[in-house]
């Protein structure tokens, strides 16, 4: 009597594959790697009251951004809408320094911010800190600041929103919840081909059952 060697079923090893294929691209998309980076702190810190206004302000971010012409923005007004920021930010690595103007009206600041994420994606928001006491602003010319023509043309944006970019900064053409059109069509290529696999493995699972 002879004696029929069992071998593993084809189909199940590709339905097993199959299944370790999906699970990967699924994770791959929902990996926090492929997430935003955020805003985790400053200095001043959001929220705030500082007795005088600082020379500069940091922000710092959870990953290393993205720099270029253009990439990191950032407009800080006063309580009466004036336009304080002292110049271009300087950006290193996680952290983005922006000088401030010597003088402020008392009061609320706003800092409205845009970078580019280490994704390669544009990010925006915006927080406030109270300035106490001003910075020794004169009479004329917090007079002068809350004049339309002293505000700056940079308003503060609503919330989570930034000043217009550049032409030099990467769209965001992120549209679905943030992710790179690349990760979905990485996952779609391995979903296809683990599905080529159980194609081929059915096919010559029955080839075997029709030689048998």
């Amino acid at each position: 009597m002879s004696h029929r060697i069992h071998t593993p079923c084809p189909f199940s090893a590709a339905t097993a594959l199959l299944a370790l294929v999906v699970g990967f691209a699924l994770t791959l998309v929902a990996s926090p790697a492929f997430a935003h980076d955020e805003l985790i702190g400053s200095s001043p810190a959001a929220g705030s009251e500082v007795d005088a206004l600082p020379a500069e302000i940091t922000l710092t971010f959870s990953g290393v951004l993205i720099d270029g012409a253009g990439t990191t923005q950032i407009v800080v007004t006063d309580a009466s809408g004036a336009d304080i920021t002292g110049g271009d930010p300087v950006l290193d690595g996680t952290k983005v320094t922006q000088p401030l103007a010597a003088s402020a009206a008392p009061g609320l600041v706003t800092v409205v911010w845009r970078v580019v994420s280490s994704d390669g994606h544009p990010v925006s928001d915006q927080f406030t800190f109270t300035v106490a006491g001003g910075s020794g602003a004169s009479p004329e010319a917090s007079a002068s600041a809350s004049s339309p023509a002293a505000t700056s043309s940079a308003a503060v944006a609503p919330t989570g929103t930034a000043p217009s970019p550049t032409e030099s900064a990467p769209a965001d053409d992120a549209g679905d919840g943030g992710m790179s059109p690349a990760v979905w069509i990485g996952a779609g290529v391995a979903i296809f081909a683990a599905l080529i696999a159980v194609f081929t493995a059915t096919s010559a699972a029955k080839r075997r059952r029709t030689e048998d």
